[in-house]
């Protein structure tokens, strides 16, 4: 499988183009974080396996450091995990949004205008513009 290509930064992009460089970007990072995730998890493997059995207190806190500088990775890549999201997000309310647009063959009714009511304390439907109080 080869790496996609994106084009160069000054090259204009029709929407589609943009869309999909932005849907591939977040894959290409999510790829990454996940082959650093599994690094992370070869290293405490490493230092399991690497414990000196005869020096359990030197050991023990190599082990904590380990782990430390572990959970402090992890921490750092479920911020960017959050960030993703919000960014897939917005590329697939943009997909919606355009199918949305091309499933309408014909134009929608604009809604109602907002109706002044002749009485303060009687309540106005404002979509029905027959009354007198409607504009």
């Amino acid at each position: 499988m080869s790496m996609p290509q994106f084009p160069p930064a000054d090259e204009i992009l029709s929407r589609d183009e943009a869309i999909n460089a932005i849907l591939t970007s977040i894959a290409m990072e999510e790829a990454a974080l996940s082959h650093i995730i599994n690094a992370e998890g070869e290293k405490i493997q490493y230092a399991l396996q690497h414990i000196e059995s005869g020096k359990c207190c030197q050991s023990m806190c190599w082990l904590l450091s380990v782990n430390d500088s572990v959970a402090s990775l992890i921490d750092q890549i479920t911020d960017l995990q959050l960030i993703l999201k919000s960014k897939m997000r917005i590329a697939a309310n943009l997909v919606t949004e355009k199918e949305s647009c091309e499933d309408k063959s014909k134009p929608s009714k604009p809604p109602c205008k907002p109706c002044r009511p002749s009485k303060p304390d009687k309540p106005v439907n404002p979509c029905k513009p027959e009354k007198p109080h409607c504009r």
